[in-house]
């Protein structure tokens, strides 16, 4: 028969064993909570990383679009200023529109300004217009300026003789003859023009009307305002 004090000595033993095994069990599951914690505070931190980069990255696109922005409000204003200042110098001119292009603006003179018909000899009128035009081209400085010469579409006839290889040709010799006056009478450097001829193949109009025909012979002086 087992002794009273054998039995407590026992029951104390067990209570330890078990208290040993309860404490292991917390302390294990302590330990992987904390490693499951430390992994998704090392995720959040590296998504918080991420997230400064992008929004690093974000906030430089953002800055390159104002900046961009800001420039091209400033270029816009100083196309607005030169189309101004080239409308204001022509006022009293008349057949001569001025409009906007991509790279600057345009003189449009009407060919009745410039030549009687099939002529390339440039009319008073027209002289008077080409020079307030020089005046403009040499005080702004503008150092790339292409004139065009356009026809209506109707085949040289009366001057075909002259002008054998038709509109083409005499829009070439009408931007010529502007050219030249351009250069030997208003006193712009020759080194500033470009030269194209278009014919009848970039109307302003469409259409066989004697207005439609008129609106589309002239000669355009496009002035690049980057240069």
């Amino acid at each position: 028969m087992t002794s009273p004090c054998v039995r407590l000595v026992s029951i104390g033993v067990a209570a330890l064993a078990a208290s040993g095994c309860v404490a292991r069990s917390q302390y294990d599951r302590l330990v992987t909570e904390y490693h499951s914690e430390n992994q998704a505070r090392v995720q959040l931190e590296s998504e918080l990383a991420r997230l400064d980069s992008e929004s690093s990255t974000l906030r430089g696109q953002l800055q390159s679009a104002e900046s961009a922005r800001s420039a091209q409000a400033q270029r816009l204003a100083e196309l607005e200023a030169m189309l101004a200042d080239a409308q204001e110098s022509m006022a009293s001119i008349p057949d001569v529109d001025i409009f906007r292009t991509e790279s600057g603006f345009a003189y449009r003179m009407a060919s009745e300004l410039l030549f009687d018909s099939g002529s390339t000899q440039i009319r008073k009128q027209g002289q008077a217009a080409l020079n307030e035009i020089a005046k403009e081209i040499i005080s702004k400085g503008y150092s790339k300026v292409r004139i065009d010469g356009h026809t209506d579409s109707d085949p040289v006839v009366v001057t075909k003789d002259k002008y054998p290889l038709g509109n083409h040709q005499l829009a070439a010799q009408r931007a010529l003859a502007v050219f030249g006056y351009l250069t030997k009478d208003a006193g712009v450097s020759q080194e500033v023009f470009t030269l194209a001829a278009f014919g009848p193949t970039s109307p302003t109009v469409s259409g066989k009307t004697a207005e439609a025909k008129a609106k589309n012979r002239r000669v355009e002086i496009h002035v690049d305002a980057n240069g």
